[in-house]
């Protein structure tokens, strides 16, 4: 996990070049749930697709040994197999087969591995753009997806490096993307006013998000037309943009603020009405998507589906926001919990397991529960374990179970999800406490 100054994009060619892997005509694509890791695999795949090849993805845990690797290749003993955005942990050869794999992203032990990598875990969408693009030449969407999944590693706000940035000026240069400023909510080019405030989660509004009442009386205090409460927010003008966003700096608290408003980017190509339309939509459907394991759908609408499968995405979607924010508001009102120095545990008998990792997130954002220590939500059948420092990895801590008998799912970037008996659930919460002090030295 050390950092390393990232390649260029041009270096990433170059690699490119000297890696002997041919695509197959069953290809098996392997990706973590990281939304950059599954857009490198959107490109490939719909590269595959254009050779006339047949492509099948599996999802799998951010990290990986090579035991695992090795029995992938067994498995698939007649695919070529990609990997994309998993760490390969371990220094035991990797059965040839009738071919070596080839690593997209990611990191490893074995100088073996190495050899056949081609990127970083930082520029995963990058290198999966340049491998796709070895194979048969890049059409604009391929490239605008690829820019997306470019500014979502390590977050919009922060600054880009090596094949990100350039991945990021050659899509600004081909006018696929254009840099914008204003809302960043979820729906903003299709939910009515109303809704993409009351079923905010990517931010959660406090006091705000599933309060109909509330969002009524701030819109009404912002002075929006009549007509223009059923249309989206986008179809705001820049007036009538700034009294909203006055009327919502004074009721949010201010660490929230960023997160709603701010530097965002449109794909240009992209529909004015399609959630997809700006890589923030794309960052909130990758979250809600991993969260509950339903990625293949994810897939589906990058792959170009902007029919049943992006409405059952939307859909579901919204569903999952309602009970998040349903089970948030009987928290505030009536928090069952047991604290400790360490952290605490809150009881939520019967919630489904797909909200617990939003919960526990907003949970600790918004104050509900405290905000430096980690949070394990109990439903009776599961822990969902959530800690507040971005700077532990869930790549650390999936590395830190590996050795033990403790089966755990990444449920996204800073949440696992354990199923096993209460001995164990207890063990992994210690873990994740220690993990999580340690992340806060560093």
């Amino acid at each position: 996990m050390t950092a390393k100054k990232p390649p260029s994009l041009k270096t990433l060619e170059k690699v490119c070049t000297t890696i002997n892997f041919q695509t197959s005509d069953q290809n098996i694509l392997v990706t973590s749930p990281y939304p950059e890791a599954v857009i490198a695999s959107t490109i490939i795949s719909q590269t595959i697709s254009r050779l006339k090849s047949l492509f099948h993805i599996s999802f799998q845990q951010p990290v990986m040994t090579i035991d695992t690797l090795n029995t992938l290749r067994e498995k698939y003993s007649s695919s070529a197999i990609i990997i994309v955005g998993i760490d390969i942990l371990g220094k035991k050869k990797i059965k040839k087969g009738k071919g070596y794999p080839l690593i997209i992203g990611g990191t490893s032990e074995s100088e073996q591995v190495n050899s056949f990598t081609l990127g970083t875990d930082s520029t995963v969408a990058a290198a999966g753009y340049v491998f796709a693009k070895s194979l048969k030449d890049m059409n604009d969407y391929n490239l605008q997806l690829a820019a997306a999944g470019s500014l979502l590693h390590g977050g919009m706000n922060e600054s880009k490096k090596g094949a990100n940035k350039d991945i990021i000026e050659l899509a600004k240069k081909n006018g696929l993307i254009e840099e914008r400023k204003g809302f960043k909510l979820f729906g903003v080019t299709m939910l009515p006013l109303d809704e993409a405030l009351l079923y905010s989660t990517h931010p959660y509004l406090a006091t705000i998000s599933g309060n109909q009442k509330v969002c009524d009386a701030i819109l009404n205090e912002a002075e929006i037309p009549i007509q223009k409460l059923r249309t989206p927010l986008s179809n705001l003008n820049s007036s009538e943009a700034q009294r909203l966003t006055s009327v919502l700096i004074t009721r949010l608290d201010p660490g929230t603020i960023p997160q709603l408003l701010g530097t965002d980017y449109i794909i240009t190509r992209e529909r004015d009405i399609s959630p997809i339309r700006f890589v923030s939509g794309i960052e909130t459907i990758g979250a809600t998507a991993w969260t509950r394991n339903e990625l293949g759908a994810l897939i589906s609408v990058l792959l170009g589906d902007r029919g049943r499968a992006l409405r059952n995405l939307i859909d579901s979607h919204m569903t999952h926001h309602k009970d998040v924010i349903s089970t948030i508001h009987r928290l505030e009102s009536n928090l069952k919990g047991d604290s400790t120095t360490t952290t605490t545990i809150v009881t939520l008998t019967g919630s489904k397991i797909e909200i617990l990792p939003d919960v526990g997130r907003i949970a600790l954002e918004s104050g509900i529960v405290d905000s430096v220590r980690p949070v394990a939500l109990d439903n009776g059948e599961v822990y969902t374990i959530v800690w507040p420092s971005s700077k532990l990895n869930i790549k650390i801590v999936i590395r830190e179970f590996l050795s033990s008998s403790i089966e755990l799912l990444a449920t996204s970037p800073q949440s696992i999800t354990i199923k096993g008996n209460l001995e164990e659930k207890e063990t992994a919460l210690k873990k994740i406490v220690q993990l999580n002090k340690g992340a806060d030295k560093k």
